[in-house]
């Protein structure tokens, strides 16, 4: 349903998912249309932003208004950038781990979903070089220099649940339960970040169906 599209991303995810909607929905079953040309495919973008009105005209609003402060914070360099990703996350969760522990299963379902969800903006070694990339700009967060900067499970929960407004960074909360946005966070952490604070205090009471943890 593209009723309500407008303003659901900024106009650059638009232009790379016409180009090759694999770009930006790796598993997406719609033709590319990088034969209309640039014009025509800047033309269909701006029908997009169209859809749904004045909401749509509010939300198109508002990703403009966070673009230029996501341009800002890239262009002030990576300790600038990573900075200003983490204060738009309330503390709270900032301060959160990823309550789920580095099993084989885990990050493989993570693997899963990278493969299906991420690959085309962030790449397959998580360097932000996806084939999205030359249309986005910002550009997508290379998560390998992102060691040592405080990045926790929260954080990236966070921002794959509610994504980057202005950005070319999609929320996901409509399209992956609590548990898939938990095990992608830890496949980020563990292979491109090289660090993880999963199964770390706090990490509360394991549902019933959870097997042991390493100490039990």
């Amino acid at each position: 349903d593209l009723s309500q599209e407008g303003g659901e991303h900024p106009d650059d995810w638009h232009m790379a998912h016409f180009i090759n909607p694999r770009y930006t929905r790796p598993e997406s079953l719609m033709p590319p249309f990088e034969f209309l040309g640039i014009e025509k495919i800047k033309a269909l973008t701006v029908y997009m932003q169209s859809l749904g009105y004045k909401d749509a005209d509010f939300r198109v609003q508002r990703q403009g208004l966070w673009k230029k402060k996501g341009i800002e914070a890239y262009e002030a360099g990576p300790d600038a950038n990573v900075a200003w990703l983490h204060s738009m996350v309330p503390e709270p969760w900032r301060e959160l781990p990823n309550p789920y522990p580095t099993t084989r299963a885990s990050l493989e379902r993570g693997h899963r979903i990278y493969q299906g969800f991420c690959i085309g903006c962030h790449g397959p070694i998580g360097d932000g070089m996806g084939p999205a990339q030359p249309y986005l700009y910002p550009p997508p967060i290379n998560f390998t220099i992102l060691k040592g900067r405080g990045v926790s499970g929260g954080i990236l929960y966070y921002q794959i649940m509610n994504g980057i407004t202005g950005t070319a960074m999609p929320y996901f909360k409509r399209e992956l339960e609590s548990e898939k946005i938990w095990d992608v966070g830890n496949y980020v952490a563990v292979y491109f970040i090289g660090e993880t604070d999963a199964d770390q205090e706090p990490r509360g009471i394991d549902a019933p169906y959870e097997g042991p943890r390493k100490e039990e």
